[in-house]
């Protein structure tokens, strides 16, 4: 970390000089996320368990007294600069829609602001469904937070930073990435209720096994997938189970039972989207169970199931999703292997015995490069806490 922030802060000096006057610099660390189970249950009002994860997003900010956001990227070596009274979503823009989103969204919330000089660097892959846009947003938000003086609160700022991605980038994703990133605590995984907004940590804990991510090398881009598509299915879904029960609210409340004796309400691709959510909040009920018994085969197993229904069901697999989760449970020692995040590239999430890992990896190196041609790559996956400022001066 020290290495990092001293980069960050050579490169805010380089770029911005003492523009702020002497004012207070801050870093902000937000980590990534990896959802151990629950894919597109969040906005149907379900329940997930994420994990964060010890690498994410750095943020240097400081304020500056003229109204003027300016934003640099590290990763990008791009620097951007807007008057906060003009925040507007621009394509050419890419990354840094996010941070102006999320200073759109205080603007909005009543939050009074100057002005104010960031500088951005990331170790996160883009577009890996690890989270580096909740990260960067979270990130942004607390940086924001902690130049104003303003009292910092988990769930509200989740929120706020979720009417963000919602309402100014365009893409309608959950509470979960941004509640998982604000709220995470060291060593456990969250189990939430993405309804009522309560949360659970969870030690992660099994005795003989660990997970470990793997990048499959595919990016994907939500705002231009099939993701918010997908959410209307689940709308559509919802209106037609609904003539046959008017108090369900979010397909949330279609329990597996009522869901088996109401299906019928729905044909073809609907019933897929609907069959997925019901029992996808099922399994993380389940595996909320086994993981708190440190149950690595029962968690697996449920892994596993999640991986068939986002493929077969939800369809937001990809062949080289496919291939990775098809060589891992083929591997010595792997209880369970699923896609984690919304789905169209990105990663997998692997529960694989200890003394089992670096087999593991050397089998799915070599296997997935020869059906692909692609590298894979690995990352650690410590459960780490959640958005802090890590250093000021």
């Amino acid at each position: 970390m020290n290495e990092r922030w001293g980069k960050l802060r050579q490169k805010f000096l380089e770029v911005y000089g003492d523009a702020g006057g002497g004012k207070r610099l801050v870093l902000v660390q937000a980590p990534g996320r990896v959802n151990l189970i629950g894919e597109h249950t969040d906005y149907n009002e379900g329940y997930v368990l994420p994990m964060a994860l010890d690498r994410g997003v750095l943020v240097a900010a400081q304020r500056r007294s003229d109204k003027t956001l300016s934003l640099y990227s590290m990763d990008f070596d791009e620097k951007i600069q807007v008057p906060l009274a003009n925040l507007k979503y621009l394509p050419e823009d890419g990354w840094a829609n996010y941070p102006k989103a999320v200073f759109w969204s205080l603007l909005n919330a009543g939050h009074k602001l100057e002005g104010y000089n960031l500088v951005i660097s990331g170790n996160l892959p883009q577009g890996a469904g690890l989270s580096s846009s909740a990260a960067l947003e979270l990130a942004v938000a607390y940086a924001a937070t902690a130049l104003g003086d303003w009292p910092w609160e988990a769930v509200p700022m989740a929120k706020l930073c979720q009417r963000a991605e919602n309402q100014f980038v365009g893409v309608q994703c959950g509470i979960m990435d941004q509640l998982a990133v604000s709220a995470a605590e060291r060593g456990k995984a969250i189990f939430l209720d993405c309804r009522s907004l309560e949360f659970e940590g969870i030690p992660v804990a099994f005795d003989k096994a660990q997970f470990v991510v793997i990048y499959s090398g595919i990016s994907r881009g939500l705002k231009g997938s099939e993701y918010n598509q997908r959410r209307e299915e689940c709308q559509q879904a919802l209106k037609l189970l609904q003539a046959r029960n008017p108090k369900y609210t979010a397909l949330r409340d279609v329990g597996v039972v009522a869901f088996e004796r109401h299906k019928s309400a729905l044909s073809g691709r609907l019933r897929q989207r609907a069959e997925h959510v019901v029992y996808e909040n099922d399994r993380v009920l389940k595996a909320r169970q086994a993981l708190a018994q440190g149950d690595a085969e029962a968690f697996g197993k449920l892994m596993t199931r999640s991986h068939q229904s986002l493929q077969r069901l939800f369809q937001v697999s990809c062949e080289e999703l496919d291939s990775l989760v098809e060589i891992a449970l083929q591997t010595p020692g792997v209880h369970g292997a699923r896609l984690t995040g919304a789905g169209f590239g990105g990663c997998t999430i692997n529960l694989v015995e200890k003394d089992a890992v670096e087999n593991f990896k050397e089998t799915i190196a070599r296997q997935y490069k020869k059906k692909t041609s692609i590298q894979a790559q690995f990352f650690p996956c410590l459960p780490s806490g959640g958005v802090a400022e890590v250093g000021a001066e």
